[in-house]
């Protein structure tokens, strides 16, 4: 699983869909952080991480002799807020699919919200752009241009590599237009593993307990560095009941 702030946020509710999807024992793999770019390091509330096709997951996965692997890509829109051009977020985008094809994997990509988007006003943008994304400067014109070639890419790169993609429902959102509501995460990460499992698992079954939260919110990736203190942590971070193991990058 690979992703920035909609990944952390469901990260929880995520690993407890796909337990229930997969004969288990199973090992997970993410790589996610609040900011998360996919091609370059990134500073988040003094959290500084590398960008997902850099970080050590890729090492971790090619010694990984378990077969078969299904793969999730999202947050793939949170680099054009760093300004950076289609054409380089697709560069990133596409290593990191050509690494999990050359793993054999199966992939779903996450797009983005366009009709979301679409409905923004440039005030909300403005607003929502300075407690997120304080640095960046383009305006709203430019950054929805920028969305929807993105969106148009992403789509293209699905065809053509034949794998999933697969866009949330507009009414997931709320004022917020990039991160769904939590009461939809079972929603969203359903639709998201619905191109490997054959029914979608009741909300009853999915683990939603504070401690079970608590618990997976509070295991660190391997590399990472806290106003500008390096840290580390070994890998797996997470061992479940049943033997599924949880690695973080």
């Amino acid at each position: 699983m690979l992703g920035a702030s909609n990944l952390s946020r469901a990260f929880p509710t995520a690993v407890s869909l796909a337990l229930n999807a997969f004969e288990g024992p199973i090992a997970i793999y993410l790589a996610k952080g609040h900011g998360r770019s996919y091609g370059k390091q990134s500073i988040c509330f003094g959290r500084k991480i590398s960008g997902i096709f850099q970080c050590g997951i890729w090492q971790a996965l090619s010694q990984e002799n378990c077969v078969p692997i299904s793969a999730w890509l999202t947050d793939i829109g949170n680099d054009l807020a760093y300004e950076e051009p289609v054409t380089r977020v697709l560069e990133w985008v596409e290593t990191c699919v050509d690494r999990l094809q050359t793993l054999g994997a199966q992939i779903v990509l996450s797009d983005l919200p366009i009709e979301v988007l679409r409905a923004v006003s440039a005030t909300r943008y403005r607003l929502m752009r300075s407690v997120l994304f304080p640095n960046c400067r383009l305006a709203w014109p430019e950054m929805l241009s920028r969305a929807e070639q993105l969106s148009q890419c992403l789509n293209e790169l699905a065809k053509s590599r034949k794998i999933a993609i697969f866009t949330g429902d507009i009414s997931w959102y709320g004022w917020d237009p990039i991160h769904p509501r939590p009461r939809h995460f079972v929603d969203l990460w359903s639709g998201l593993l619905q191109p490997f499992v054959e029914q979608r698992t009741p909300k009853s079954q999915v683990n939603d307990s504070l401690l079970w939260r608590t618990y997976l919110h509070g295991l660190r990736p391997e590399q990472w560095s806290q106003f500008s203190i390096p840290r580390r942590a070994s890998q797996p971070q997470g061992r479940l009941c049943d033997g599924s193991t949880i690695f973080l990058y």
